[in-house]
């Protein structure tokens, strides 16, 4: 009887994470048939290009930075899309991380420019030109596929790191500064981007309209401290060469997301 009585939590632990993982499946596939709406509908607001840009960065050293690969209406549209709604899931890691993140599946409903923007064809086939390589997006139940990050309190960083690679070919990370300012004087903020190359610290441009490919897993890099009365808004995005992981990595991808979108992050 006793056993019995102990079980009894288990249990309902069990049939409550099932009926959410249930629930969580049924709203992915809700998106996925929303997704092709978002991207025929707001493609053709962007107006992206259909040529990329001539000269194309080396990838040698795993990382690459492309200068203004958008034109300017289609660059401000995504800004005004990241600035509409601005309720962040913030995260702190004493010492090592704080700052707000707003996930895939939540720019579907307040940003879903930005979902166009990362399931274009142009912004794939720039990627996989720069790294040499076809590429796909990672998978929609993955929050990190496309978020919206925001350093904007006094102190928002992330310490030194690696972007974590949960799948079965190559992954790589592609940032794109939105917005990088100080808020009262015209220069840029006091955070930075920071890689570890050859035994140095390598500061990495990121004004506004620059897209910063590398791969994650590969390059050691950190975000310095944002100062007082400064905003930095970086559209992350995800892409890999081979979309399936493994149960166990997927088990690990999801707890890796409690850090940035709470415990939810459990049933994706």
């Amino acid at each position: 009887m006793r056993l019995e009585i102990c079980l009894i939590p288990v249990v309902a632990g069990a049939l409550v994470f099932t009926g959410l993982k249930l629930r969580k499946r049924r709203q992915y596939l809700q998106l996925q048939e929303q997704q092709r709406e978002i991207v025929a509908e707001h493609g053709v607001t962007l107006d992206l290009p259909n040529v990329l840009p001539d000269a194309l960065p080396d990838f040698r050293q795993r990382i690459a930075v492309v200068a203004k690969p958008l034109p300017g209406p289609a660059f401000d549209l995504l800004c005004g899309a990241a600035l509409r709604y601005q309720q962040t899931e913030r995260s702190y890691f004493l010492a090592h991380k704080q700052g707000g993140t707003i996930a895939y599946e939540d720019l579907y409903r307040t940003a879903p420019e930005i979902v166009a923007f990362y399931q274009s064809d142009y912004l794939r086939r720039l990627c996989a030109a720069v790294v040499g390589t076809p590429i796909l997006p990672t998978p929609i139940n993955d929050q990190s596929s496309c978020s919206l990050l925001f350093y904007e309190r006094p102190r928002d960083h992330i310490g030194w790191h690696y972007d974590y690679n949960f799948y079965s070919g190559r992954h790589f990370t592609v940032l794109l500064p939105l917005v990088n300012r100080h808020l009262q004087k015209d220069c840029l903020s006091s955070a930075q981007l920071v890689i570890h190359r050859d035994g140095r610290e390598v500061t990495i441009p990121t004004p506004p309209n620059t897209l910063i490919v590398f791969e994650g897993a590969r390059v050691l890099h950190k975000v310095t401290r944002l100062g007082d009365n400064e905003l930095r808004v970086i559209l992350s995005m995800t892409f890999c060469t081979r979309p399936q992981a493994s149960l166990l990595k997927g088990v690990l991808r999801r707890f890796k997301d409690i850090a940035y979108f709470g415990v939810r992050a459990l049933w994706t």
